[in-house]
């Protein structure tokens, strides 16, 4: 296998470990913080996010609460480990398909991996459109060249127009990163922590 196609793959996946996770988790908790709510639990206790929540994981269902507002997607991109880390069902009303069944869990901003993490934010977060376009493009990044990435490389022309509009939309996000894509970018190869990294999402 090609060094530099190798070493390629890993700059773009520690990025998107070692900066885009931290950063959604980081976004996501000053979202609801600035709501008001201490804790990711609280967040997730409140009927809009429950209720969205909800309904990208259960198709055809009719809340007795806020049905005005039930949504029956046609895709359901909640899977159903990760609605079970967000959400604990409640014994009783058999036959009874409706998010008030359901008691958040006491989860941490920090179990939340970049895909779950990336559609709380997109559905149940306050952002603007150039922000919701990064976090799409980042989570697509994620799932392209690290998560889909079979051969574990990426060539030199894919990866000059990958890093451009990774590092672009890393920025858009929090210019402050800079100095960490730069860091990232010309250190050394190290196969070892980065397949530990990955192991441990």
């Amino acid at each position: 296998m090609d060094v530099d196609d190798r070493r390629r793959y890993f700059i773009v996946g520690s990025v998107i470990l070692e900066i885009v996770q931290p950063l959604f988790r980081t976004r996501l908790e000053n979202d609801y913080r600035s709501k008001g709510m201490g804790s990711l639990q609280a967040f997730l206790s409140t009927l809009p996010v429950i209720h969205i929540l909800f309904h990208l994981r259960h198709g055809n269902a009719y809340c007795c609460k806020d049905n005005r507002n039930c949504r029956n997607n046609s895709k359901l991109p909640l899977i159903y480990c990760q609605w079970d880390l967000l959400y604990t069902e409640t014994p009783g009303q058999p036959g009874h398909n409706c998010h008030c069944k359901f008691t958040a869990n006491p989860v941490q901003v920090n179990e939340l991996d970049i895909t779950l993490v990336s559609l709380i934010l997109l559905n149940c977060c306050h952002l603007g459109p150039s922000e919701k376009n990064a976090v799409r493009k980042l989570r697509r990044y994620k799932n392209d060249y690290l998560s889909h990435n079979t051969k574990g490389k990426i060539n030199e022309t894919e990866y000059k127009s990958l890093w451009r509009d990774l590092t672009n939309f890393v920025l858009q996000l929090d210019p402050n990163k800079q100095d960490d894509l730069i860091r990232i970018e010309k250190r050394p190869l190290d196969e070892g922590s980065f397949e530990y990294s990955q192991e441990t999402e």
